[in-house]
């Protein structure tokens, strides 16, 4: 293998889009042991993985760790490209699982941790539990991302290559004789960036499909809604404190006086 370059590309930043997250069904389940391991109830999945219309992540992630609870055997499993990197188990807990992700060696870049809370139990509306218990699926997934500040040289070739979106494109007849061509057929051309609009509506429940600059907007709105009423819970749970406080002392004199 060629020698790589330390030489960076200055004053410029390069950014990655990608999914960390898990599903998880109710065992039975088709792909996992039956029948299950004794007290195992839901056979689950955690992995990482690019967007739908995302470049190919293998451009730039080369490894994953893992690292399950202890109580597994191999707790700490190890994922290189071309992957999938994605764990898959069977258990009746959640827990949290600690992930580190190894760059492209031409990066010159460190791992970096993040981590991810399994999820095993049906969440969100009403309407959403139905829809996850009827449909035996959990998903759980947020979107992550990683920025590459004045990358190398030869990383920054890589990461501006269309050849990094072959993977979204599909081989095409072109005739007898002629060379077939591969195009994409997607709803939601290939970006780097996030879509303005998602591909599908998968009710915020994840799949990859939802992620786009519009549903990131209106997560900020949701939570910043949510904020102003833990804001006025927690004034009104003061105002009781001082109320409950006010009180004490009144009985207090009451009981002195006496």
């Amino acid at each position: 293998m060629a020698p790589t370059s330390s030489k960076r590309v200055k004053n410029t930043k390069l950014t990655r889009h990608f999914l960390i997250g898990n599903e998880a069904h109710l065992l039975p389940h088709p792909g996992y042991p039956d029948p299950p391991p004794e007290n195992h109830t839901k056979g689950w999945k955690v992995y990482v993985r690019p967007l739908p219309n995302g470049p190919d992540i293998t451009t730039w992630l080369k490894k994953v760790q893992f690292k399950l609870h202890h109580t597994y055997n191999d707790a700490s499993r190890t994922i290189e490209a071309p992957g999938p990197f994605e764990v898959q188990e069977t258990g009746y807990g959640e827990f949290g699982v600690e992930i580190r992700l190894y760059f492209a060696p031409e990066s010159g870049e460190k791992a970096v941790y993040r981590e991810h809370y399994l999820v095993l139990a049906p969440y969100g509306s009403e309407e959403q539990k139905a829809r996850q218990e009827r449909e035996n699926l959990i998903v759980a997934e947020r979107l992550e991302t990683v920025e590459f500040n004045e990358p190398t040289v030869d990383f920054f070739k890589t990461l501006t290559s269309e050849d990094q979106f072959n993977w979204l494109k599909v081989k095409k007849g072109r005739g007898k004789g002629k060379k077939p061509e591969f195009v994409f057929e997607g709803d939601v051309e290939p970006s780097a960036q996030l879509p303005e609009k998602a591909a599908a509506d998968t009710g915020g429940l994840g799949s990859g499909g939802a992620w786009s600059v519009l549903y990131e907007r209106q997560v900020v709105a949701q939570l910043r809604e949510a904020e102003k009423v833990l804001d006025a819970s927690l004034d009104e749970e003061r105002r009781g404190m001082e109320e409950r406080r006010r009180r004490m002392e009144e009985l207090g004199m009451a009981v002195a006086a006496k």
